[in-house]
C-alpha cells in the first residue's frame, strides 16, 4: 500500500487507503463525501471486526479548512501508538478516556460553582448582621456592623474579600492585635466576640433553609478560627458606679435646671429608668405610644439582650412612672415614638450618653467653685445599677428583681415569653421599691442595707 500524495486527495472519488506504521498497525483511510470534502479516518480490525475513528477533514486547499496530510498521518500514528498501548480495543478504551473526560469537567465545573457560591468575610459579617435585624436586635446589629466596617472590613480589605472557610486564627489573631496596638482594650474583646458569633452562624446557617432562602450563600466553614483566639480579660472593666441617695434626689429635682435648653425628653427617660426599676435604655428608647397601655398601667417592649429571640417584656407602671409618661405625652403625644425630639425618630443611646456627661460636667464646676471635691462621673446604665441597688435596699427578693430588670435568671421559665400573668408580683415589687424612692426623693432618712452582708445571707445581688 504506497504513499497517497495530496494531488491524489484533491483529485479522490470514493476511498483511498495507505498504511500506518509496520504490519498490523491499521491504515490512513481517506473518504471524499458527497459534499466534496474528503474525511481522513483510522482504520485498524480488532478481533476481526473492522472500526473506524474519525481523524478529521483533510485540508484540500491552504485556505480551507481541517488538517494537511502530514497532520493526519501524525494524528493517525499517534492513535496507532494509543491502540497499542490499551491492548487493541481503541474505540473502547477512547470511549472510556471520554467518559472520564467529561466526568472530571463535570466536577470541575461543580467545584467552579461551588468555589463562585462560597461567601467572602465580608459576605459572612454581612449576613450575620442581617440575621440580627431580623430579630429585631437594633442596637446589637448597630454595634456589631459599626465595630467589623472599622476594625475588619477597612483595616484588613483583602483579608474582607478571602473566602470565610479560608480564615485561619492566624487572621483573627492580626486583627485583634492591631487593635490592641492602636490602643483599643475593650473593643478588642468586642470585635472578637463579633467574629466568633458570625463564624458560628455561618456554621449553621449553610444548613438552615431560611438562611439560604435570605443569602443564597454558602460558607463551609469547617471549624470557628475564632475559637482558639485569647479574650484578653485584663481588658474587660466591670463598672460599679452606683448614685447615691443624695446623688439620686439631686438628679431627680436638679437635671433639667443644670441642661438648660436641653430637650426635658432626657430627663424624663433617665427618671422612667429609675422609677421602672432599672430597665435598660435602649430597650425604653424604641418605646412606642402603641406599648402603653394607660387603662392597665402597663408598658411593652422587645428585650433583645441575650443569644435568643427577642421577647415581650411587660411591665407595670407605679403612679410616678405614668406622671412622668404624661409629661412626655405633652411632649412627643402627637408622635409614634415617646422618647423622640422631632418625631422622625427615636433618641439615640449616644445621645443620651451626651446629655449624662454634660451634666456631669456641671456637677464638677459646681463643685469645684464650692471648693469640694468633684463627684465620680457616671452615664445613663449606672441608673439601672444604681436600681438594682436601692432594690436590694428596699429587700426586693432576687427572683422579683430579675423579672423587673427583664434579667435571665437560669430557669426554664425565664426563657418564655414574660406573661402578664406574673404582673401582680411585678406590681408589688415596685409598689416596694417606689415607696424607698419616695423617701430617698423626700430626703427621709432610710435604713441602708449592708450589701456584702446581705449577700452573704444568701440574697445574691
Amino acid at each position: 500500500m504506497g504513499k497517497l500524495t495530496d494531488l491524489q486527495l484533491r483529485n479522490l472519488q470514493g476511498k483511498a487507503s495507505e498504511s500506518v506504521g509496520s504490519r498490523g498497525d491499521g491504515a490512513l483511510l481517506f473518504w471524499k463525501r458527497a459534499s466534496g470534502n474528503v474525511e481522513a479516518y483510522y482504520r485498524y480490525r480488532n478481533k476481526g471486526d473492522e472500526n473506524l475513528i474519525k481523524v478529521g477533514q483533510y485540508k484540500i486547499t491552504k485556505s480551507s479548512h481541517g488538517y494537511t496530510l502530514a497532520e493526519c498521518r501524525d494524528k493517525a500514528q499517534e492513535l496507532a501508538r494509543t491502540r497499542r498501548e490499551c491492548g487493541g480495543d481503541l474505540k473502547g478504551y477512547l470511549e472510556a478516556e471520554l467518559l472520564k473526560q467529561n466526568q472530571a469537567a463535570k466536577e470541575l465545573k461543580a467545584q467552579a460553582q461551588i468555589e463562585a457560591s462560597q461567601g467572602s468575610l465580608q459576605q459572612l459579617c454581612d449576613n450575620y448582621i442581617a440575621s440580627l435585624r431580623n430579630k429585631n436586635k437594633k442596637k446589637s446589629e448597630k454595634d456589631v456592623r459599626n465595630a467589623l466596617n472599622k476594625h475588619v472590613h477597612r483595616a484588613f480589605p483583602e483579608l474582607s474579600k478571602t473566602k470565610a472557610r479560608d480564615i485561619t486564627s492566624d487572621d483573627i489573631v492580626k486583627i485583634i492585635r492591631r487593635i490592641i496596638e492602636g490602643g483599643g482594650t475593650t473593643i478588642a474583646n468586642r470585635v472578637r466576640s463579633y467574629l466568633h458569633s458570625s463564624f458560628a452562624y455561618g456554621i449553621k446557617a449553610d444548613n438552615d433553609p431560611m438562611e439560604q432562602v435570605h443569602h443564597n450563600t454558602r460558607f463551609h466553614i469547617e471549624h470557628n478560627p475564632v475559637a482558639n483566639v485569647t479574650s484578653q480579660k485584663a481588658f474587660e472593666y466591670v463598672r460599679e458606679r452606683t448614685l447615691s441617695h443624695a446623688e439620686v434626689k439631686k438628679f431627680w429635682y436638679g437635671f433639667d435646671h443644670a441642661m438648660g435648653r436641653c430637650s426635658p425628653v432626657f430627663g424624663l427617660l433617665l427618671k422612667l429608668m429609675l422609677s421602672t426599676g432599672g430597665n435598660r435604655p435602649e430597650q425604653l428608647i424604641e418605646c412606642k405610644w402603641s406599648d402603653v397601655d394607660f387603662e392597665r398601667r402597663t408598658l411593652t417592649f422587645m428585650d433583645g439582650k441575650g443569644r435568643g429571640e427577642p421577647r415581650k417584656r411587660v411591665m407595670p407602671l407605679t403612679p410616678r412612672s405614668m406622671q412622668i409618661l404624661y409629661d412626655l405625652r405633652d411632649i412627643s403625644g402627637s408622635f409614634e415614638w415617646i422618647f423622640t425630639i422631632r418625631g422622625s425618630k427615636p433618641i439615640s443611646e449616644t445621645t443620651l450618653g451626651v446629655k449624662v456627661g454634660r451634666y456631669c460636667n456641671f456637677l464638677e464646676v459646681e463643685a469645684r467653685a464650692k471648693g469640694e471635691k468633684a463627684p465620680e462621673r457616671f452615664t445613663p446604665k449606672d441608673f439601672r445599677r444604681t436600681a438594682t441597688s436601692l432594690l436590694i435596699e428596699c429587700r426586693v427578693p432576687r427572683e422579683q428583681r430579675y423579672l423587673i430588670q427583664s434579667r435571665e435568671d437560669g430557669s426554664i421559665e425565664s426563657k418564655h415569653y414574660d406573661h402578664s400573668d406574673r404582673l401582680p408580683e411585678k406590681r408589688e415589687a415596685l409598689k416596694k421599691y417606689d415607696a424607698f424612692l419616695d423617701k430617698i426623693l423626700k430626703g427621709e432618712n432610710v435604713k441602708v442595707v449592708d450589701l456584702e452582708q446581705y449577700k452573704q445571707s444568701g440574697n445574691k445581688a
